[in-house]
């Protein structure tokens, strides 16, 4: 057993103020006590002078008054000025639903000159075979033999007027029933369909039988008569392709020029109006 006065190590005396027992804790001149704010209060022993006091001025403190903090950037409620714009309605705003311009005096959006020929074209190419059709069936029915005089030269027989004449008529003719049928149902044909457009008058309603049948008194079912009607004039039966190319050329530049209506002959005559289907 060892007693408080015996030294901690063998063969060594503790240093004065530092053994066990010694009176004043810390009091000897090699130790001068913990530093100052650490160690025993002069009520006792307990954390050092500062601690658990009060956060410095700002951390913490309550805000004065009048005065909010605001949020930091993407935090909390956003910011005036940040983040996505509102949602706008279908068709209004920006972006595939927006809706496209309405020059004046139109009922609607008018589609460009493009979409007009295009669905032009596709009619046509419908027609062309009906065109070749009915061509190889007046052939067929009117063609006689071919004899030659010798005495007088002369050639007789061939296609008869009737054969070159017949295929123009009854194209046209079936052109124009086909396009005041399909205008007066819907104002629309296949080609009009196909390019989404749509024929109508300046108050947006579709054009009664007798607008259609003046219309297409002038194209398709009157340019396709003409020039079926030159096949009983003899040589002058070969003008009634380039009628139909003529007229055609000429309404179209009618369609690009016309702005912002883009109306062509046919229609100018008839006042009708060919508008984006909505």
């Amino acid at each position: 057993m060892t007693s408080p006065s015996d030294p901690q190590w063998p063969g060594q005396q503790p240093p004065p103020g530092q053994g066990y027992g010694q009176p004043g804790y810390g009091q000897g001149p090699y130790q001068q006590g913990p530093p100052a704010g650490y160690g025993p209060s002069p009520q006792g022993y307990g954390p050092p002078p500062g601690y658990g006091q009060q956060p410095p001025p700002g951390y913490g403190q309550q805000a004065a008054p009048g005065y909010a903090p605001q949020p930091a950037p993407g935090y909390g409620a956003p910011q005036q000025g940040y983040g996505p714009p509102p949602p706008q309605p279908y068709g209004q705003g920006y972006g595939p639903g927006a809706p496209l311009p309405v020059p004046p005096g139109a009922p609607g959006p008018i589609p460009e000159w493009w979409e007009r020929l295009v669905g032009r074209i596709i009619d046509n190419i419908l027609f062309a075979v009906v065109y070749f059709v009915v061509s190889m069936i007046a052939g067929a029915l009117f063609l006689t033999a071919v004899t030659f005089d010798p005495t007088t030269g002369t050639v007789s027989g061939g296609l008869s007027p009737l054969a070159l004449a017949l295929p123009g008529i009854v194209a046209g003719l079936l052109y124009g029933a086909y396009d005041v049928v399909m205008h007066g149902r819907s104002g629309q044909t296949l080609g009009k369909m196909v390019m989404k457009t749509r024929l109508v008058t300046p108050s947006g309603q579709l054009a009664d039988q007798a607008t259609l049948l003046k219309r297409a008194a002038i194209y398709p079912a009157g340019v396709f008569i003409v020039s079926g009607l030159l096949g009983f004039l003899g040589p002058l039966s070969l003008l009634s392709t380039p009628v139909i190319a003529i007229f055609t050329i000429v309404d179209g530049i009618f369609v690009i020029t016309n702005t912002p209506l883009r109306q062509a002959l046919h229609d100018k005559w008839t006042n009708t109006i060919v508008v984006k289907a909505q």
